[in-house]
């Protein structure tokens, strides 16, 4: 059943327009009668009937309220160094997929790529529509929080329980050990781009407390290292 998020509070009878509404009736060919699921702007998630629709909306009427949670009891935040080409992409409808809260993307010094102005607007608005599409195809219960591009300085802010730094040079701390250690509700997770981290970025990270840790003997590349912590957190912690 297909889910949608909705930029309005719940009622039991709604009226949807605008994209979500083009989504439902021209790309997937909605009729009425036809059900699925909205996640409402107050956490309200509900089975809904299509009662009406016209061109550009449509009105919904509340089948049943769903409590069941989905989403994980621990909240991440994924700081990913920017990736050329597609990899941000991929990296951000995965991440979406596994369970992140919050993903920002970090402008590193080893990146190769770069964007100001225009640019990093074009890209935040395709980023931000990869992230509601993998929300909804994941039956999130909400949509995850895309910041827009910050330094390395600014993605270290923040009050976390734990902050992680995945590093190939770290060969003593392995992840699952840091994880079995504790109990934590929000983690800060920090991938280097293609090119790594520079020493003043990790001096900077471990000076805010950042642990190191090794994700195995084998180098992996920044679309695959941040996905692979994402996923022990989610197993270790639930």
């Amino acid at each position: 059943m297909h889910r949608f998020f909705v930029e309005a509070d719940y009622e039991e009878n709604m009226v949807l327009s605008g994209p979500v509404a083009h989504h439902i009736l021209d790309v997937l060919r909605m009729q009425p009668e036809e059900e699925m699921e909205l996640v409402t702007d107050d956490g309200v998630i509900a089975r809904v009937r299509i009662t009406e629709a016209g061109a550009g909306w449509l009105k919904v009427a509340v089948r049943q309220i769903l409590s069941e949670p989905r989403e994980p009891k621990c909240r991440v935040t994924l700081a990913q160094g920017l990736a050329k080409g597609e990899k941000m992409d991929f990296v951000l409808q995965k991440a979406v997929e596994i369970g992140v809260s919050r993903i920002i993307p970090v402008a590193m010094d080893n990146c190769v790529m770069r964007l100001d102005g225009e640019k990093s607007s074009r890209k935040l608005e395709r980023w931000q529509r990869i992230v509601q599409s993998a929300a909804q195809q994941a039956k999130r219960d909400c949509v995850p929080e895309l910041l827009p591009v910050s330094s390395f300085a600014q993605a270290l802010q923040g009050d976390y329980d734990l902050v992680l730094v995945a590093y190939e040079g770290e060969t003593r701390v392995m992840l699952k050990d840091v994880l079995r250690g504790g109990e934590y509700r929000d983690i800060l997770v920090l991938i280097g781009p293609e090119g790594g981290m520079t020493e003043e970025e990790l001096d900077l990270a471990s000076k805010a407390g950042a642990r190191t840790v090794s994700l195995g003997r084998r180098i992996l590349r920044t679309e695959t290292a941040g996905l692979v912590v994402l996923s022990n957190i989610f197993y270790e912690l639930g």
